[in-house]
């Protein structure tokens, strides 16, 4: 990611943040944006999209607008005396950012895809392969939920671990936290375990993920500073028959109203991801598509 450190003079000078600049009265957001980084990069912005879902909470009168630019013309310069750098992923959170810019630091580190393992369904083996055939192709978050697993599940989440780790892959367990801190990159709790919390149970380098269904669970995996959730179901499932759809307007809504990144979850596929995105999902969380018997 190419960011920008503020100049000595400016507000907030010294800290960190992404390029970008003011909309003008009767100004179109993509127009503003050509203009603000031919300004301070000197660089044409190309083909550029609109990320409806990367949202922070910005001070009382802004309103941010980010777009993730794809093509451009020319060599980036800091045209107004700021010092500009590449820096990778990962590494952005060891930069002093602004504080608007912060939440969108934990998004840039997610991927869009969250797989939930299905180990019983296919078997060791053929799961390993579907497994390794995604990762080798899209940055990939893997939860390894198998409750019958549970005398295993170290063993199992550290193997994984170590699977995804050429990929850049991360893995996650759901699980007692006790149990599961320590042997992957992460845990994921379920409702009942969120229900029962009245603090984040792990720190901050170490992934924590939340199942929710509704406006309270997601505001209590927000509350305790969850670094990511899930809501469900989006769609009708098979796996749950008798529970009620979200549906996209009222997913959106639900989300709208926390400020961490939520996956949507119910018969999702890769299909639903642009629908996903532009109701504010951070993507989807995917079991059957990929890891059912159907799945490829």
């Amino acid at each position: 990611m190419l960011v920008a450190r503020r100049p000595a003079g400016k507000a907030f000078a010294g800290l960190w943040e992404f390029p970008g600049g003011k909309v003008q009265p009767g100004e179109a957001d993509h127009d503003a944006l050509r203009r603000e980084l031919h300004e301070e990069l000197g660089i044409t912005v190309g083909r550029a999209t609109f990320l409806p879902h990367y949202r922070a909470a910005p001070p009382v009168g802004l309103e941010l607008a980010f777009w993730r630019v794809e093509t451009y013309a020319g060599l980036p310069e800091g045209r107004e005396g700021q010092e500009i750098r590449w820096c990778p992923i990962d590494a952005l959170g060891e930069l002093p950012f602004l504080p608007a810019d912060r939440p969108i630091l934990a998004r840039l580190r997610l991927p869009s895809l969250y797989l939930v393992s299905d180990i019983d369904a296919l078997g060791e083996a053929l799961f390993e392969e579907r497994l390794l055939r995604v990762a080798a192709r899209e940055p990939v978050l893997l939860q390894l939920r198998e409750p019958w697993a549970e005398p295993r599940l170290r063993d199992y989440a550290a193997y994984l671990r170590r699977l995804l780790a050429p990929y850049g892959g991360r893995c996650v367990v759901n699980g007692d936290p006790k149990e599961a801190l320590g042997c992957a990159d992460g845990i994921h709790l379920s409702a009942a375990r969120l229900a029962r919390l009245t603090a984040r149970p792990a720190s901050a380098d170490v992934l924590v993920g939340a199942s929710c269904h509704d406006a309270r669970e997601l505001q209590k995996a927000d509350a305790l500073g969850c670094d990511f959730a899930v809501l469900s179901p989006v769609k009708a499932t098979p796996t749950h028959p008798g529970a009620t759809p979200l549906g996209w307007e009222r997913f959106r809504r639900l989300v709208a109203e926390v400020s961490l990144p939520v996956y949507a979850l119910g018969g999702m596929t890769r299909a639903d991801l642009g629908a996903a995105e532009a109701h504010l999902a951070q993507g989807v969380a995917v079991r059957s598509a990929i890891f059912g018997k159907e799945g490829a």
